[in-house]
């Protein structure tokens, strides 16, 4: 063999190598969980409801937008009514920004439901339908300063044990994008 061919099977493999390492990183992942991609705003993202027997989702459960960005519902199966966290509109907590009208929708398989939010913000809101078995979800608008976010704030003791868990997990994802975005 001469240095020349050595040369080239030693980039081959150390290649190969690099190649085998990056698949594996993104094989390790856990398989089949629906990670929500925050940290960078979209200006459109698509939200999945679906409530088949007992198990009910929202995919992502965090959507991440642009400022003036939309979020359209769509219903793979079940009805659902896609309503913010408003004393107006459902429970006696605000968990939209102060300024922001709280919005409530039926969105079914044939009618799907989009909304333009403007204002940077953390917006939450619950399937009124299933909130009871943890199908909330939250909007996170640009980077808001996370102090002035009454969504942050923890939720109230009359939620459903499941959607406050729900809740407090996502808030949790939120504050270290906004931390991280603010330092």
């Amino acid at each position: 063999m001469n240095g020349r061919e050595s040369t080239r099977r030693r980039l081959l493999a150390t290649g190969g190598a690099l190649l085998a390492s990056g698949v594996a990183g993104c094989v390790d992942e856990e398989l089949g969980r629906d990670e929500p991609l925050i940290g960078d705003p979209e200006p459109y993202v698509e939200v999945e409801l679906t409530a088949e027997n007992d198990a009910v989702s929202l995919d992502p459960p965090i959507a991440h937008v642009v400022d003036g960005g939309t979020v359209e519902w769509i219903a793979e199966s079940g009805t659902h009514e896609v309503v913010a966290y408003h004393p107006d509109t459902h429970r006696d907590q605000r968990r939209i920004p102060d300024d922001s009208a709280p919005w409530e929708r039926e969105v079914a398989p044939s009618s799907p439901f989009d909304r333009v939010f403007d204002g940077e913000g953390v917006y939450d809101y619950a399937c009124r339908t299933h909130e009871n078995r943890g199908m909330v979800g939250t909007v996170l608008v640009g980077l808001p300063a996370p102090e002035d976010q009454p969504a942050l704030e923890p939720p109230a003791d009359s939620y459903p044990e499941a959607a406050s868990e729900s809740l407090e997990e996502y808030n949790e994802r939120v504050r270290d994008v906004l931390a991280e975005a603010h330092t």
